[in-house]
């Protein structure tokens, strides 16, 4: 069988034997990790079967190892065509920025599909995050995110109707809410503070970002206020796992 120059390059990356003292499936997962740090993005990997048989462990430790990192994000699986070295994560850190300014500074294409869009009253513990008291009207905005054409988290945003009342009828799919903010009530967003939590994605939630139920993911809970310290919204979202890191830089 005539050979490519991926399979050259694996037989090259993969040492030819294990470590008799060592957890055999920790080893594989190891080896997987320093080829995907090797190899670019898109690069075809060994199959479960093909690690398994070079290294003498049953084929369902091998799958687990590739399924490991597949839900970190480090590979992608193909149906029928195999497993290859994923693209780099999406990286947000403590920013101000909106979904779509980030995107844009990664020169990556952002877009947005609204899912439901609608006033409501503010129970207390909702008022109380936006600073408004009980009972008043807000919008609540729920959006699908995606870079480059994949979808890559659910936005829940909460606003005051009150404050920006035309909000609901004017905002589209693709708009960038801050920019919409900016323009319509020069309303700029100047702090903000996030919160993050870690969380399975459950059914719902995967269907719609096109993955897996179960992936680990993150919960992001958003407050930002404007220049005068009046929250300009609350929010909370949920970022796919294996597209997206989270990075915090601290200083001394």
């Amino acid at each position: 069988m005539a050979r490519t120059p991926h399979d050259s390059f694996h037989d090259l990356a993969l040492p030819l034997s294990l470590e008799p003292d060592r957890n055999k499936g920790e080893q594989i997962r190891e080896i997987l990790e320093l080829m995907v740090r090797a190899l670019p993005p898109g690069t075809l990997l060994p199959s479960e079967r093909s690690l398994a048989e070079r290294y003498g462990v049953a084929r369902g430790t091998a799958r687990q190892k590739i399924d490991e990192l597949v839900m970190l994000g480090l590979i992608r699986r193909s149906s029928g065509a195999g497993t290859y070295v994923a693209e780099p994560k999406l990286q947000q850190g403590t920013t101000m920025a909106s979904f779509s300014e980030e995107m844009r500074a990664r020169g990556l294409t952002p877009s947005a599909r609204i899912l439901s869009a609608r006033t409501r009253k503010a129970g207390a513990a909702l008022a109380d995050r936006l600073g408004l008291p009980a009972g008043e009207r807000v919008l609540e905005l729920r959006r699908l995110r995606s870079a480059d054409g994949t979808p890559i988290a659910i936005e829940h945003t909460y606003l005051s109707a009150r404050r920006f009342p035309s909000l609901a009828r004017v905002f589209r799919d693709d708009m960038s809410l801050y920019a919409t903010l900016r323009e319509r009530w020069d309303v700029r967003v100047e702090r903000a503070v996030h919160r993050v939590s870690a969380v399975a994605l459950g059914e719902d939630e995967a269907a719609l970002l096109d993955a897996v139920p179960g992936l680990p993911s993150f919960l992001v809970d958003r407050t930002a206020w404007d220049r005068s310290g009046g929250v300009v919204e609350w929010g909370r979202s949920t970022y796919r796992g294996d597209f997206y890191d989270l990075v915090f830089e601290v200083g001394a």
